[in-house]
């Protein structure tokens, strides 16, 4: 069983949160145009590059693992992948009108140069998620499995990322995964707050220059 199998099929990723995770990032790729192009930094088995192809087909994938890059090459046979790593993307300014990057920062040693190059070569949107890791539920997790044996490096939250953000980009919307049930977790919303949360999404969208 790969990474991204265990995630979104495993009863233990479900158990994680990752299926909840899923559904508010194929919602908002469900809104690609058929001329928009996407790229997701990060894409490992290339998960979401399979289902970006539904809605267009300027389809790209990036991540430092050439392992992961094979399978997903496999998975997503339509799409572009490159091998870098997220702090120093090979992509020109503004060359993507969507850019993924889920789960990803907090496995970065410089996540604050990894936000920055999302934001140079991203056109119109970024989506960014991470693991609330200041909250309850992983810092109870961690009891059993540290962030260090899950190679995670930073906790980081939506503060921390709004942070980074530049002033051209404006947070167009948040949403938290509280629960592991999608249902209830439509229903929750964001009214656990990020301390009794397990995730927390973020769209940003660039502004539009005023004339």
């Amino acid at each position: 069983m790969n990474e991204q199998e265990f995630y979104y099929s495993h009863w233990k990723g479900r158990m994680l949160g990752n299926r909840a995770r899923e559904e508010l990032i194929l919602k908002e790729i469900e809104a690609l145009g058929s001329n928009d192009s996407f790229l997701e930094v990060g894409c490992a088995q290339g998960h979401f590059e399979k289902q970006a192809l539904k809605k267009t087909q300027g389809v790209f994938g990036a991540d430092f693992s050439l392992e992961k890059l094979e399978k997903a090459k496999g998975n997503a046979k339509k799409a572009f992948f490159v091998a870098t790593n997220a702090e120093r993307l090979p992509f020109k300014s503004k060359g993507f009108d969507f850019v993924l990057c889920t789960e990803v920062l907090e496995h970065v040693p410089d996540w604050k140069a990894a936000l920055k190059e999302l934001q140079r070569v991203a056109r119109k949107k970024i989506l960014i998620t991470v693991p609330l890791e200041k909250g309850l539920f992983w810092r109870a997790f961690s009891l059993a499995a540290p962030m260090s044996a899950r190679q995670h490096l930073h906790k980081l939250d939506s503060k921390d990322v709004k942070a980074g953000m530049g002033k051209e980009w404006h947070l167009a919307k948040r949403r938290l995964v509280g629960t592991q049930s999608r249902r209830l977790n439509r229903l929750v919303k964001n009214r656990l707050g990020e301390k009794l949360s397990i995730f927390s999404m973020l769209l940003f969208e660039k502004k539009k220059k005023q004339n």
